[in-house]
């Protein structure tokens, strides 16, 4: 069967282990009690009067899209079967004109660049500071946009995410404080926060004020993978976003996706909420015993950091192994498998699917590994990628005459294409910019092969008097010729 059916016969053989998921979907492999064991062949169908249609807003789809908009405190909500990467250049479509400039988190998704190379956006990046000892950067404050938005008075939009893939939460409503009094549009991609308007005290990003917000349900609601969800404030027709989702999606939206969102927010309105809170005080319980023990770190709130509830975070390079190494200990001693591992991180997460027992497993073998990993070890300052020098727009790399060579003989070199550990899927260097030794040295610590072959652009590179300058002001184009 396994020759005959290699992807289908690897995904069944992964099912029938008995590993805990500590990873997306956020369904963990389990289906909530109430959920009708219905054959999802049998549900997989296509745009009749009696399903709707997703793009022309019918019924019965707009009706779930409603109900979802209620509960997550939004006027609108549209679904995405195509996942956030749909809902970011749908976003971006709606209110960033081609050619314009916007002011884009550093920290983005890569859907994020790819948009800015369709719509040939001009990136203007804002930059956050990094945490320790877990090497992660900290909120976006209201102050630093205040500030990008008064050198860039043209800017279209400012993007950002939160929370972050570490479960980093910025103040939005400061943030859409700032971008509101300049008259000027908020996206977030709340891509890892689609449950958060289901705990106590948490909204949307646009219930925060945001003008547009793109959340995962499959990441962290018990729904299928790719079923995502755009949210809008008031003042956006909803025919315009409905077309702007249909140019990035599938003219074949997937119905048993977009039932499993419903059914999921069906289920997080009533037992589904009591569960996610009571995995909310498990994880806070799990923060507070592994630093008390004061070996490894896990991110709590405070000084100024605020987490999402449900998000493990541990730096276990506090205690002399890496979050690689971590990670695959975990994984041989103890069936755990981590959502995302790094130089100093492991990053788990939780959701409602995730039993009494389940956090058990996880914090005895956070707790056994402490015990078993080197003691009395200095914490190292965590690496932070360099940052990059523009020479390019992301369009016109992306879509520059190119060649390729490998990642270790490209320094000095334009990437044609993102350079990016995935996950969490934020470019070291993205398109446009230029390769230095300290980009290669990075990302051969994020277990990049060096031998792997990149694209590099033809052009934009500069001569060694150029070197210091640091590029094309404001992350321009090198070709476009303002100050």
């Amino acid at each position: 069967m396994a020759e005959r059916t290699p992807l289908y016969s690897a995904l069944l053989r992964e099912a029938e282990k008995k590993n805990l998921r500590m990873h997306m979907p956020g369904h963990k492999g389990k289906r909530p009690g109430y959920f009708a064991a219905a054959d999802l062949f049998a549900l997989d169908m296509t745009e009749l009067e009696a399903t709707g249609n997703l793009y022309q807003g019918l019924s019965p789809i707009s009706d779930a899209e409603r109900r979802m908009a209620e509960a997550a405190g939004a006027p609108q909500c549209f679904f995405l079967p195509g996942g956030s990467t749909q809902g970011i250049m749908a976003a971006m479509a709606a209110v960033c004109p081609p050619g314009s400039r916007v002011i884009v988190d550093r920290g983005c998704h890569l859907s994020v660049f790819f948009a800015m190379a369709h719509l040939d956006l001009r990136p203007v990046y804002l930059y956050r500071r990094h945490l320790e000892p877990w090497g992660i950067t900290g909120p976006v404050t209201s102050d630093l946009v205040e500030k990008l938005l008064s050198k860039t008075p043209d800017a279209s939009a400012v993007i950002l995410t939160s929370p972050t893939y570490y479960g980093v939460i910025s103040d939005l409503s400061s943030v859409a404080a700032a971008t509101a009094k300049r008259r000027v549009p908020l996206i977030v991609d709340e891509a890892h926060g689609a449950h958060l308007p289901f705990l106590n005290g948490y909204r949307s990003a646009v219930g925060h004020g945001a003008a547009l917000s793109v959340a995962s349900a499959h990441k962290t609601l018990p729904a299928l993978t790719a079923g995502a969800l755009l949210y809008a404030d008031a003042s956006f027709d909803p025919r315009d976003l409905r077309r702007w989702t249909a140019m990035f999606g599938t003219s074949s939206p997937s119905y048993p996706v977009m039932a499993s969102i419903d059914l999921a927010r069906a289920y997080l309105m009533e037992e589904g909420k009591a569960q996610y809170e009571r995995v909310r005080e498990a994880v806070a319980a799990l923060r507070r015993e592994i630093n008390v023990r004061g070996r490894f770190r896990a991110a709590e709130d405070g000084n100024g950091l605020s987490l999402d509830p449900t998000r493990l975070t541990v730096s276990t390079a506090a205690g002399g192994i890496s979050g690689y190494g971590a990670s695959k200990l975990l994984e041989e001693r103890y069936s755990i498998i981590c959502e995302l591992a790094d130089a100093q991180n492991i990053v788990c997460i939780l959701t409602c699917a995730d039993s009494e027992a389940d956090i058990d497993r996880l914090g005895a073998a956070i707790l056994a590994l402490e015990d078993s990993s080197a003691t009395g070890l200095p914490s190292q300052k965590s690496a932070v990628p360099p940052r990059p020098v523009p020479r390019l727009s992301p369009r016109e790399a992306i879509f520059a005459p190119r060649f390729r060579l490998p990642l270790r003989r490209a320094a000095g070199k334009v990437a044609a294409e993102p350079l990016c550990p995935y996950p969490p899927g934020i470019p070291v260097v993205a398109a446009g910019e230029e390769i230095r030794p300290a980009h290669i040295n990075y990302l051969k610590r994020c277990h990049f092969d060096l031998d792997q072959e990149i694209m590099v652009t033809e052009q934009g590179c500069v001569s060694r008097s150029q070197e210091n300058t640091g590029g094309p002001k404001d992350h321009l184009s090198a070709r476009d010729g303002r100050p």
